[in-house]
């Protein structure tokens, strides 16, 4: 009976670290995986809603959220227009981000934990289990402290006032709905590729309305 009171006690625990506690958000400055800075706060002052995943690399449920991420990231503008997405690594250096990143396609500007001050970052927020993706509004206050499951962040979004704009404009619904009966290849920019999938870069296409990760290495 013990038993069973201390392991209840641990996953509750758990549960309750599975978000931050804080309200308003605490400025930070970090350097994602590819040399770009970037500090929240001057994020938020052009105007932009911030979503921060936190997340480490081997965390089998943050690898699961992946393809929602991607989904939001794209239908909302690509860090663009009325929304900045990013990822704070708890834990990793930046190789293992890098890895991350190729391994399961994610599309979010992603920090290390070790090499880019993502590890400082979660302890501010106090985050203590992963992922945990947040919502921080302009004015610095945040306005979800953890979106759970991450498939209800469109619902967070609708109910922020917050609309589905695409990439450049372009909306990835029309982008996936491009099928004339031949081969069509896009990207999340909304441009038509013209060569074999075999020889385009590395990254995410919608390949006669599925989507497809390539890779280095074909």
């Amino acid at each position: 009976m013990k038993n069973l009171f201390f392991i209840l006690l641990v996953y509750f625990s758990l549960q309750l670290n599975a978000q931050t506690n804080l309200t308003q958000a605490v400025d930070f400055t970090v350097t994602d995986v590819h040399g770009n800075s970037f500090n929240l706060f001057d994020k938020l002052d052009e105007g932009f809603h911030v979503v921060v995943d936190f997340f480490f690399t081997t965390c089998g449920p943050c690898i699961d959220a992946v393809p929602t991420l991607n989904d939001a990231y794209n239908q909302y503008g690509c860090n663009k227009e009325q929304v900045y997405f990013i990822s704070i690594d708890d834990r990793n250096n930046d190789a293992a981000v890098v890895q991350f990143e190729s391994d399961y396609g994610s599309l979010l500007p992603a920090v290390s934990g070790v090499d880019g001050g993502g590890a400082a970052v979660v302890s501010a927020y106090n985050v203590g289990a992963f992922p945990t993706v947040i919502l921080i509004a302009p004015d610095k206050s945040i306005l979800s402290q953890d979106i759970y499951p991450v498939s209800t962040i469109f619902t967070t979004f609708g109910q922020n006032g917050l609309t589905e704009v695409g990439c450049s404009g372009v909306s990835i619904r029309d982008i996936q709905s491009a099928n004339d009966g031949e081969t069509r290849i896009f990207d999340f920019l909304g441009r038509e590729w013209h060569i074999p999938f075999k020889d385009l870069p590395k990254g995410l296409y919608i390949v006669n309305g599925e989507k497809r990760f390539k890779s280095s290495i074909y």
